[in-house]
């Protein structure tokens, strides 16, 4: 599965990020670059998660440095300008199993397939690497996330209470690479 069917899935991603226009999808850096994409992933992170964001600066300088660590952005193209981070994806791959540690997508942009075009290249890119699953946690109250991951074949597959820090609980959620094919 992984060789062709890999890019397939890519040509299948890049497809979909042209559909949300003036928006570009690169990786996000952790050289000289990682401090200034922390903080546009900060910025739209407390914009997502108000009233404190789910993480720091700081945690996203120590995510991005991170070798097992790919993060995606999506960045809505501006004149004269480096353009807005928008969305953001961030997995993390310890041997064959990636797990997809952040996706975001500002509130003024959604329902535009930013998210998806994120998660599916995130699936691409984890299969490309060699890894065979994919998890993720996510809020058990968050219905259109949960309905985002079953779109793009993953499962609910267990629960972890009292998982974030207002006490409510996580779903988690789950794909074997190898068996959803093109997503």
């Amino acid at each position: 599965f992984q060789g062709s069917a890999c890019c397939m899935l890519i040509g299948i991603c890049m497809a979909l990020s042209r559909n949300a226009e003036g928006i570009r999808y690169e990786s996000l850096g952790g050289g000289s670059t990682a401090l200034v994409h922390a903080k546009a992933a900060a910025a739209l992170d407390m914009a997502c998660f108000p009233p404190t964001g789910m993480w720091s600066v700081a945690q996203y300088v120590e995510e991005l440095r991170n070798n097992r660590t790919t993060a995606l952005g999506a960045w809505e193209s501006c004149m004269n300008a480096p353009g807005i981070l928008v969305g953001i994806a961030c997995t993390s791959t310890v041997l064959d199993e990636t797990h997809l540690t952040n996706l975001a997508v500002h509130p003024r942009v959604r329902r535009q397939g930013l998210a998806e075009a994120l998660l599916r290249e995130c699936i691409a890119r984890s299969c490309l690497a060699g890894s065979t699953r994919l998890i993720l946690e996510v809020r058990a109250s968050n219905v259109a996330a949960i309905a985002l991951y079953g779109k793009c074949g993953l499962q609910c597959v267990g629960q972890r209470r009292r998982y974030y820090r207002d006490g409510e609980d996580a779903l988690i959620y789950n794909v074997d690479i190898g068996r959803i094919g093109i997503v």
